[in-house]
């Protein structure tokens, strides 16, 4: 509900016009109630996308689990519509700016926690950077081109593993 509500208000005023309490008035929720599940506006729209940023982090840690079935894990789960969304309507919502931060930021905990596993599994430093880099490269461009393709009439599955093929190719 508070999603659905932010997403609305973030088109109709923009993001920054859009305060928490309107969020949780729209939502039928008291502000504070917002706060026990966001603490600001830009947590909302990543909420779902750190959620399988977490999951990813988590699976990675498993020595067990091979790093080619890690990183397709991470379409698995509830899709980030709200970011998709605001993906599509950057202009409109006025949510470029974080985007381009929030993007950044979190590509670049994946690229750890990628390269992290690689040089558990015995990579040296620079290869597992590098690798690291390219396979989170490819998971966040993965949820900006299922966004851009219409992410309600795409799996989010399939674009990534096209980007994952993607990133091998380019690291071959």
């Amino acid at each position: 509900m508070l999603a659905d509500a932010a997403g609305d208000l973030f088109l109709e005023q923009g993001y920054e016009a859009t305060s928490i309490a309107e969020i949780a008035r729209r939502a039928g929720v008291s502000r504070s109630s917002f706060f026990n599940y966001f603490t600001n506006k830009a947590e909302i729209l990543w909420f779902v996308f750190d959620r399988r940023v977490e999951a990813l982090e988590a699976v990675l840690a498993d020595p067990g689990t091979p790093l080619a079935e890690a990183l397709p894990a991470f379409a698995v789960g509830a899709p980030p519509d709200l970011l998709a969304l605001a993906i599509v309507d950057a202009r409109t919502m006025g949510v470029e700016d974080e985007l381009l931060a929030g993007r950044a930021a979190r590509q670049q905990r994946i690229a750890a926690a990628i390269a992290s596993r690689l040089e558990r599994d015995g990579a040296d430093r620079i290869r597992a950077e590098i690798r690291a880099a390219a396979y989170a490269g490819a998971l966040v461009a993965a949820v900006w081109r299922w966004a851009d393709l219409g992410a309600g009439r795409h799996d989010l599955a399939d674009v990534l593993a096209e980007s994952l093929d993607a990133a091998r190719d380019v690291l071959r």
